[in-house]
């Protein structure tokens, strides 16, 4: 076994072309491609080839699909790539090239229309991943039942779970239109793997930091046409190599003194969200120092959206949003926003509306010029806390989860405390889910205090989309600010590193 760390690729397509050794044969391919230029050759003609085997399997007679699809099954599997695995293969690739090692498999292997088979190889396989991309074709806004059944596996084994907790978790969906539902099924997708344990990312700032790779694919052998798509799928592959890699340096190290957490309380009632944050961290105070930001108190204004956001580079401590009206908070919280290892936004979710004060939506909407001020909360592991009474169902862990995963930051599962007739109904597994994020946060934080340290020259944002930005970003690269801005922020990290990382004794 390689030393290596390893990234899995899953394929929940039915339509997949490889199978037992071509998936074998496949990485083999994708690590002799040197280039992007290599690889998207090969991708077309991989495509191409998938296409040929729907030909000889009876598209060219025009066949029933069904008889079509009997004949594909008879085919060795070791030529061709299906949409969904021309995606991921774009993915592997890109993964691969930052040194860790791929490998694929195609859920259909597995899950046939006779029964399960060989699911013992499947789960081996999730033992010895370090990090797990999914690419799924889009069924109705959601993922396919493959992936439906590979999601209930990590549930129903409990082996596989404790295996896959903390290990990183990324989604790839290929949709037949451009807004085919590719990012409803990451989300979902996203959401249940986080709720078993794994942590998520999406794609990297080069393909601006959304949900995962989003493909368009209308008809069999179309993908390797669709270079937006392939572009956010090789970040995704990018992106999750470069997570794991960053955990697996903190191994050698020790944490020292206290983790740095920002609580945002964004929406409360009665002051219950904060009566609850208080209780929630008092028996924790030896490990952590709590930022709480009462944000919900707060005079915060609405985003204006400007074409050039933020206002111009500079260092992380400076406020570079564009309002500064003496009626918005905003400048005044920058400050806390800084040199944290772990962002907890917070909201109450009461029945009764009245007299509730919320700023979440005005609150996240600001936090744009952040993001892309090139990401600076990046790689800090965030979770959600919502305090719910029974019966609301405002979606806001979800909400929280798909606005800060943009922000670049590793996600984490919720944690969601239900209320009833005043009584906190689930105080035990809050508790318990409090205690291992808190250890979670730890082990991101080594990983990233080494990086960081470092080098973060990956983490330019790119405007796309916005002219006016574009032009701006052009004119700061000439002034050279970006870089100076980097290394204050590298320098800043090597002080944090030096204050807190203590290495193994070997």
């Amino acid at each position: 076994m390689s030393n290596k760390l390893t990234i899995l690729g899953i394929s929940a397509s039915l339509r997949n072309a490889r199978r037992g050794l071509g998936n074998v044969d496949l990485i083999n391919q994708l690590n002799s491609l040197d280039s992007k230029e290599t690889l998207n050759a090969f991708l077309e003609q991989e495509a191409f080839s998938h296409l040929e085997n729907f030909k000889v399997a009876g598209r060219t007679e025009k066949l029933p699909f069904d008889q079509m699809y009997t004949n594909l099954k008879k085919q060795k599997g070791n030529k061709g790539l299906s949409n969904s695995e021309v995606a991921l293969a774009s993915a592997l690739w890109s993964a691969k090239e930052l040194g860790v090692e791929i490998d694929h498999l195609s859920l259909s292997e597995y899950y046939t229309e006779s029964g399960v088979k060989n699911e013992e190889e499947l789960v081996q396989k999730l033992l010895e991943a370090d990090g797990i991309i999914l690419s799924s074709p889009v069924y109705f806004g959601d993922r396919s039942s493959l992936a439906q059944t590979f999601i209930e596996l990590i549930r129903s084994n409990d082996k596989v779970k404790h295996s896959l907790k903390g290990k990183i978790f990324a989604g790839i969906a290929v949709g037949a239109k451009r807004n085919g539902g590719q990012e409803t099924t990451l989300i979902y997708q996203l959401m249940d793997m986080l709720n078993v344990g794994l942590l998520g990312v999406g794609n990297d700032s080069e393909t601006t930091s959304q949900y995962g790779g989003t493909g368009l694919a209308g008809d069999v052998g179309t993908m390797a046409k669709d270079s937006y798509g392939l572009d956010t799928s090789m970040g995704t592959g990018r992106r999750i190599a470069r997570v794991v890699q960053m955990m697996n340096l903190g191994k050698d190290y020790q944490l020292q003194g206290k983790v740095r957490v920002q609580f945002w309380i964004l929406q409360d009632k009665d002051g219950k969200a904060v009566s609850f944050i208080n209780k929630l961290i008092e028996p924790h105070l030896e490990k952590i120092e709590p930022i709480i930001i009462n944000v919900f108190e707060n005079k915060i204004v609405r985003c204006i959206a400007c074409d050039i956001c933020p206002t111009h580079v500079d260092v992380d401590e400076e406020y570079r949003c564009i309002i500064k009206s003496k009626k918005d908070d905003f400048k005044d919280i920058h400050p806390n926003f800084l040199n944290s290892d772990a962002i907890i936004p917070v909201v109450y979710c009461p029945e009764d509306k009245n007299g509730l004060k919320s700023n979440y939506q005005n609150f996240i909407e600001r936090t744009r010029y952040l993001r892309r001020g090139d990401y600076v909360m990046s790689d800090i592991i965030t979770a959600p806390i919502v305090v719910e009474e029974v019966g609301v169902r405002e979606h806001m862990d979800i909400r929280m989860i798909t606005s800060l995963i943009r922000h670049h930051t590793i996600v984490s599962k919720p944690i969601i405390s239900y209320v009833q007739n005043e009584e906190l109904l689930n105080k035990t597994k809050i508790e318990n889910d409090f205690e291992g994020l808190i250890e979670t946060i730890k082990e991101v934080a080594k990983g990233r205090l080494i990086i960081y340290s470092k080098e973060s020259d990956h983490l330019k944002y790119k405007p796309v989309g916005y002219v006016l930005s574009t032009v701006k970003d052009l004119e700061d690269e000439k002034l050279k600010k970006r870089n100076e801005m980097m290394l204050s922020r590298q320098e800043n990290v090597s002080k944090m590193k030096a204050d807190k990382l203590i290495r193994n004794a070997k």
